[in-house]
């Protein structure tokens, strides 16, 4: 599963996790900002994913 064009840790390891969970990458618009990302669908929906650096592991922030 190539991961093309990510700048940081962080933002691979979102990328990564979204894919892993079944998310089409050209249905969604990412905003990264540090280790936190913006996921926006076309309704204009959204959710931020945290990537933690202590354990390496991205989560849903509730």
């Amino acid at each position: 599963m190539p991961i093309k064009g990510a700048r940081t840790i962080a933002e691979y390891a979102i990328r990564r996790w979204m894919i892993c969970q079944g998310f089409a990458m050209e249905f969604f618009d990412i905003a990264i900002d540090g280790n936190k990302a913006t996921v926006t669908d076309r309704n204009k929906e959204s959710l931020v994913l945290v990537y933690d650096t202590d354990s390496r592991s991205v989560y849903v922030k509730g």
